[in-house]
């Protein structure tokens, strides 16, 4: 049984509130949370007990022996979280992304190198069976090498008045750029090198920053991979926040359509092939994935999935876009 403190009790801490609950080897032991509103419905609505939320991760960790902590706060303060665990001798498993400051973000990895825990982030898209079977089938060579890769996402995204995806600058690049960029990563399994990107908006977009985007990506092996996005479209949405994706290789395509997965093989092929590939079910059921990664890493002493050093590769690929969009010209990630 591991023990954790939930360290924020904004709206999306519901979500860790009921996985955590839901694991049979995970217990709750203590919370933090300094928004009276938050305490008040944490306490009247979910039935967080009281006496258990603490004012800081430092009062929390005294006041338990937690192993661990999920943070569900800001990313502004991620890094003084991790720090504070950190501090405590206790692992992290931190809500993405890893911080909205690539600097902040490389400090954080090295605190945690030198405090000798833990530390992942949620990516929790790639944990998804379309990413998971795609990548299986790309390493088994089913299409052969990929050489290119494109990725459209339109969605009506963030039309909350006055939240900050609506107000800030890059939102729609950075917190929907992160879960795809890492995926991208991820079913690729190699190093993005450069970005080239551009960003604008449409006339009756509701976001003040650029919320579409043309993304150009060199990967190692000179796959080439591209990101078109809108994210203000008032039109058909065809696959939700998954986008749809497509694997050129020598021998066919892999497509993501909607929420299938197709194969094909079509030019000068004998036979020809257009196969709806199932997909590989759940590792852990009905359990929170990455959760459960977190939970096994810790259990066998070794550095888990989506750990903070591998996830800054997907940070640089998001602040390398965000160069490349201010400065209008092709970024090295090696630059960052």
């Amino acid at each position: 049984m591991k023990k954790v403190i939930l360290v924020g009790l904004g709206g999306r801490s519901r979500h860790w509130l009921a996985n955590c609950r839901d694991h049979p080897n995970v217990e709750i032991v203590g919370y933090v949370e300094t928004a009276e509103a938050s305490i008040v419905r944490a306490v009247d609505e979910w039935d967080v007990p009281a006496k258990q939320i603490h004012d800081s991760v430092t009062a929390a960790a005294a006041a338990t022996d937690a192993d661990f902590v999920v943070d569900v706060t800001p990313p502004a303060v991620h890094e003084t979280i991790a720090v504070a665990a950190f501090d405590c001798g206790l692992h992290v498993l931190g809500e993405k992304p890893l911080s909205d400051d690539f600097d902040a973000a490389k400090r954080v990895v090295e605190a945690g190198r030198a405090a000798g825990v833990r530390h992942m982030i949620t990516q929790n898209y790639r944990f998804n069976p379309l990413p998971r079977t795609t990548r299986r089938l790309l390493s088994e060579s089913c299409v052969g090498d990929i050489a290119q890769l494109d990725v459209s996402l339109y969605v009506d995204w963030a039309d909350n008045p006055g939240s900050h995806y609506v107000t800030e600058p890059y939102m729609f690049l950075t917190d929907m750029g992160i879960h795809h960029f890492d995926m991208m990563r991820y079913t690729l399994a190699c190093k993005p090198v450069s970005v080239q990107a551009i960003t604008w908006n449409l006339p009756w977009g509701w976001h003040r920053g650029d919320a579409c985007q043309l993304i150009h990506f060199e990967f190692e092996n000179s796959v080439v991979a591209t990101h078109r996005g809108i994210g203000c479209t008032i039109g058909h949405v065809p696959a939700g926040h998954n986008g749809e994706w497509r694997y050129e290789g020598p021998d066919g395509t892999l497509t993501w359509e909607g929420f299938d997965l197709f194969c094909t093989k079509r030019h000068k092929k004998d036979p020809q092939v257009r196969d709806q590939i199932e997909l590989d079910p759940p590792a852990t059921g009905d359990l929170n994935p990455v959760l459960c990664e977190f939970l096994a890493a810790l259990e066998e002493d070794r550095e888990p999935e989506c750990n903070a050093t591998d996830n800054l590769k997907s940070m640089a690929m998001v602040f390398g876009a965000v160069k490349s969009a201010k400065e209008g010209r092709r970024v090295e990630l090696s630059e960052l």
